[in-house]
């Protein structure tokens, strides 16, 4: 894999745990994410603009586009529940982890991919390092005044997360990487999708007192949460538009975001447990280090 995807991809990863943080940190996490997507909408429409005149978007492009934004609704949806309910040093990573693993099938049934045999047994040490780590695991109460997020489990949804991160992966590697959709308009485009089903329901839904009152709170996180959502994939997506940059391994390297997400849960957020999550952690970054530079 070239060097410059792995840089662009490690940035990503730093920049994706941040975010997620402050998500987990906010008060009702529906309303947040309504927010942050309405955010991102916002601070990046002059660079949609800008590159939109350049833009060549076939037919099989838009149709990219639309699955992708559809599945984020899923996508962002499941973050909120998640994170309403479980550690973030737990959920984040079985999120992360669980994506390498389907992305894997997924490389090589539909996009002709071939993965080393060390490259699949970095996937299995992935496997094996998240079923160590559910058991980890201290569903939190979910808070009162956001009972939209009853999940089950928080367990579950990080899951669903996870298979909902594998399927948009591949999309987006057949949209940026075969079709050559410009990065920055695809991703506008996506969350441009999603938002314009996400920001409906929570109105409602909830009302748009909840949005108030959130904006109130996490105003100026939520604008950050929509500046560096957008930001660290579009990092990711440009990885993925270079040549010899396989998605069956940019996905397993974005799992290393697991040890900042770890980190950030149990030394922020005092989740506790830092030994043996960091433990685990370590071999799920043997597995990613199989995969990125072995496979």
């Amino acid at each position: 894999m070239p060097i410059v995807a792995v840089v662009l991809v490690m940035i990503s990863c730093l920049l994706h745990a941040v975010w997620n943080l402050l998500l987990k940190q906010a008060r009702d996490k529906i309303a947040f994410t309504a927010l942050y997507l309405l955010a991102s909408s916002v601070i990046y429409l002059p660079l949609f603009l800008w590159q939109l005149p350049d833009a060549r978007i076939s037919v099989a492009g838009w149709a990219c586009i639309l699955c992708t934004g559809f599945l984020y609704v899923g996508y962002f949806a499941g973050l909120a529940a998640a994170y309403a309910q479980g550690e973030l040093s737990v959920a984040y990573p079985l999120m992360r982890g669980l994506g390498p693993v389907l992305v894997l099938v997924g490389g090589v049934v539909l996009m002709g991919e071939r993965p080393s045999p060390a490259g699949i047994g970095g996937v299995l040490v992935i496997l094996l390092s998240l079923i160590a780590l559910q058991r980890q695991s201290s569903p939190q109460e979910t808070p009162r005044s956001n009972p939209a997020l009853k999940a089950r489990s928080p367990i579950a949804a990080a899951i669903v997360v996870g298979v909902i991160y594998s399927l948009y992966s591949m999309v987006d590697k057949m949209a940026v990487g075969r079709l050559q959709v410009a990065p920055p308009v695809y991703l506008y485009l996506t969350y441009a999708v999603s938002s314009l089903f996400i920001l409906p329901t929570v109105i409602f839904s909830r009302g748009a007192a909840a949005l108030k009152q959130e904006w109130a709170a996490n105003g100026m996180a939520s604008v950050a949460v929509g500046a560096l959502s957008v930001f660290s994939y579009l990092l990711v997506l440009y990885a993925m538009s270079l040549p010899g940059a396989p998605v069956s391994y940019i996905t397993p390297l974005r799992t290393a975001s697991v040890l900042f997400g770890m980190l950030l849960g149990a030394v922020v957020l005092k989740e506790g447990r830092l030994a043996p999550k960091l433990a685990i952690g370590m071999v799920m970054v043997c597995g990613i280090t199989l995969v990125a530079w072995k496979g």
